[in-house]
């Protein structure tokens, strides 16, 4: 429960300062498209990771 909480909150405070950074340096709506592909890799490499070493 420990992990969970830690991902949720690292989540909650690391999207905010990850789209600041990236609008600072170029705009906000590049600011959102990083965040956009990062959120969509997630459950992508979550599959890669967990297929079974035979298939």
């Amino acid at each position: 429960m420990g992990a969970a909480e830690l991902g949720r909150e690292l989540g909650d405070a690391g999207g905010p300062l990850l789209v600041a950074t990236v609008a600072s340096l170029t705009t906000l709506t590049h600011g959102y498209a990083v965040r956009g592909l990062l959120l969509a890799l997630g459950p992508v490499l979550t599959v890669v990771w967990r297929r079974p070493a035979g298939g």
